[in-house]
């Protein structure tokens, strides 16, 4: 057998090991099964106030047998858009984070670990980028947990998905927020949760 006969063999066993969504970009794409939400919790001294938004954005060059070699992807909110459930407490809250003048929360991720990806099963890992708030950038590190959905009847759900989510902490002094002052009694904590549930669609 000659060398580039070795070769194309090489390499056709290679696709077939590997399979053909190994390496993709994915796109943040509506999903009715799976819905992509970024959520917030913070702590006052008698409520417990959550912000949520679907206005999400983002992608990712993600390969699933090896995570850490694709880490290029970010994800952004749009902050103008998260409701709490009050109407005037969603005006106090647009005021304090100035959502007009830095409409956008970004996760930029520069390094990510993570193990090979298996179908219909949920892999940890985490991810170091930049988290840019307020006019803030921050170097972060966030764990992040990974679902692959490969295709497998295209009418319930078509195409290749890697759903993820994440939970971590920051602290709204650290990206120049001021806390309100207390109102009646209640103070607002400079704890903030952040939850991120997503889905991106191979393209």
């Amino acid at each position: 057998m000659n060398r580039k006969l070795v070769a194309l063999s090489l390499a056709a066993a290679g696709t077939l090991f590997a399979g053909s969504v190994d390496a993709a970009t994915y796109k943040l794409t509506p999903d009715s099964h799976n819905p992509t939400e970024v959520s917030f919790t913070s702590k006052a001294s008698v409520v417990r106030i959550v912000g949520r938004s679907s206005k999400v954005e983002g992608f990712s060059e993600f390969d699933v047998n090896n995570p850490a070699k694709s880490p290029k992807g970010e994800i952004s909110v749009d902050l103008t858009t998260l409701d709490t459930g009050i109407p005037l407490r969603n005006e106090h809250m647009a005021g304090m984070i100035e959502s007009k003048k830095y409409p956008k929360a970004t996760f930029k991720i520069t390094s990510l670990q993570a193990p090979k990806l298996v179908a219909n099963e949920s892999v940890d890992g985490s991810a170091v980028g930049t988290f840019s708030l307020h006019g803030v950038t921050k170097t972060i590190t966030v764990p992040i947990s990974f679902h692959f959905l490969p295709e497998v009847d295209p009418n319930y759900r078509p195409g290749n998905w890697v759903g993820f989510s994440s939970n971590f902490k920051i602290k709204l002094s650290d990206y120049g927020i001021p806390l309100p002052k207390p109102v009646f009694g209640v103070k607002v904590a400079d704890d903030l949760s952040i939850q991120i549930d997503g889905m991106a669609k191979g393209i």
